[in-house]
């Protein structure tokens, strides 16, 4: 490697790793001690040993505070894709990319219950991870449960802002819970910062389709609101067939023998 090409390298590195020494002092501490290309070999191998160190690191961090299970993670290569046809299977792909995530548009799934509905919004979360951009992953049952705390606490604001961060907010099972006057008024607030954002996405999953949502909720107008502004430019994802889950189970049949006195 030529001091050009390494410069170049190091000036990548020096804002990535945040390293102490500008670009120009290096390539004047190259000139003054005769580094060799052999020696800025080794020095490129080392940076990048440390770059790919903090990355993971950062990973692993985003990964912790995502609340996304990590002892089997779901990722989207992990998901059954055998059932899918070519068409789908293209959308899904293009769902891996992230690329709605910049381009500011919703994620819903709706279908029944065992369908991966779960599975690809975890996937999502755990690629936004890798891709170092910060997901959360909630239940609506645990939202509620954090909008009612902070209506207690006066809070409302903090939470909301602290939801509002994420790059990709995922908010798994609509329809389990039903949410007061006062809850669906923060659901719409919730929404409606992400609508702000330059970037960010929301990700829903429901095994009731949006027809059903009103049920769910008590105040008409806010509900109105937020989802005219979920579905406006959405990426909807419509699930049907049977259930995966139970497919690894295994019948035995047992056969007591009769006890003899």
């Amino acid at each position: 490697m030529n001091c050009s090409e390494f410069m170049s390298f190091y000036e990548v590195q020096c804002k990535e790793l945040k390293l102490p020494m500008e670009s120009g002092d290096v390539a004047s501490w190259i000139a003054m001690n005769d580094i060799t290309p052999a020696n800025l070999d080794v020095l490129h191998s080392f940076l990048t040993a440390m770059q790919t160190r903090k990355h993971d690191q950062q990973v692993k961090t985003l990964k912790k505070l995502s609340r996304l299970p990590q002892k089997k993670p779901c990722r989207f290569d992990s998901f059954d894709m055998s059932l899918l046809n070519s068409v789908a299977q293209k959308q899904l792909q293009s769902l891996a990319t992230l690329s709605f995530i910049n381009a500011r548009r919703n994620v819903i799934m709706i279908g029944p219950t065992g369908t991966g509905k779960t599975h690809l919004a975890m996937a999502i979360g755990n690629a936004c991870c890798e891709a170092r951009m910060k997901a959360y992953f909630i239940t609506m049952d645990e939202l509620k449960d954090r909008f009612r705390d902070a209506i207690r606490s006066g809070s409302e604001g903090k939470l909301l802002n602290g939801l509002a961060k994420n790059s990709c907010l995922i908010i798994d099972e609509i329809g389990y819970c039903h949410f007061d006057r006062s809850e669906t008024l923060l659901f719409f607030q919730l929404i409606d910062r992400f609508g702000l954002k330059e970037t960010g996405s929301i990700v829903l999953t429901s095994n009731k389709d949006t027809s059903q949502w009103k049920d769910l909720f008590e105040e008409d107008d806010a509900l109105e609101c937020a989802i005219d502004r979920l579905w406006d430019e959405a990426l909807c994802y419509t699930f049907t067939g049977r259930s995966y889950r139970g497919k690894n189970q295994e019948f035995v049949s047992l056969d007591f023998l009769e006890l003899k006195n």
